[in-house]
């Protein structure tokens, strides 16, 4: 085990702030998937203890590269979130910066780094991007044109069609059912 990893694990079963530059010198140094997944929780359910806040080009590097991790190699157990729950978990993440409203530049790198997955991967990460995170994400009008791209490359064309066809009959279908399941649990 690192150094920075015995840092981290210290960091999350703590209470105390934990310091800005410490955080950014983790984010800059893990590149391993069980790095990723304890930086993805440190800067999700202990983002308010990071001093001074992290931010959001920060806060978002950590997540999209986690869940893009996650899509390309698959891990099950360990509380690894499998290829399918990260590609929805990605979509949700990504209407979520959308309803920020000043979020596009994350949003767009998002979209430029889930491309670049799908065009290197092979048919089983294709599939998961293609059903698990397009066909959702281009439910919404406003992440549509993120991926407008798609349909000019004869390399994406064919899955952004069929992720298109589903979500032309399904608009904010995903975004609506995520919205009700949270305001139903929210008061249990």
């Amino acid at each position: 085990m690192t150094d920075s990893i015995r840092e981290i694990d210290s960091a999350l079963s703590g209470q105390d702030p934990i310091a800005i530059d410490k955080v950014l010198s983790w984010l800059e140094s893990i590149h391993d998937l069980p790095g990723m997944a304890k930086l993805y929780c440190l800067t999700g359910e202990h983002y308010y203890r990071i001093q001074p806040e992290l931010g959001k080009a920060a806060s978002c590097s950590a997540v999209r590269n986690y869940l893009l991790e996650c899509i390309r190699q698959d891990l099950q157990g360990d509380g690894f979130q499998s290829r399918w729950e990260a590609s929805q978990t990605l979509h949700l993440w990504l209407r979520q910066l959308f309803e920020m409203k000043d979020s596009s530049d994350e949003i767009e790198k998002t979209a430029r780094a889930i491309t670049q997955l799908f065009l290197k991967s092979g048919e089983e990460v294709r599939a998961a991007i293609e059903q698990g995170f397009l066909e959702h994400a281009l439910e919404s009008a406003g992440l549509r044109p993120y991926f407008d791209n798609w349909s000019k490359n004869e390399n994406l064309r064919e899955a952004w069609s069929a992720a298109t066809a589903w979500a032309d009959d399904h608009p904010d279908w995903s975004w609506n059912l995520h919205q009700e399941f949270r305001a139903k649990t929210k008061g249990l």
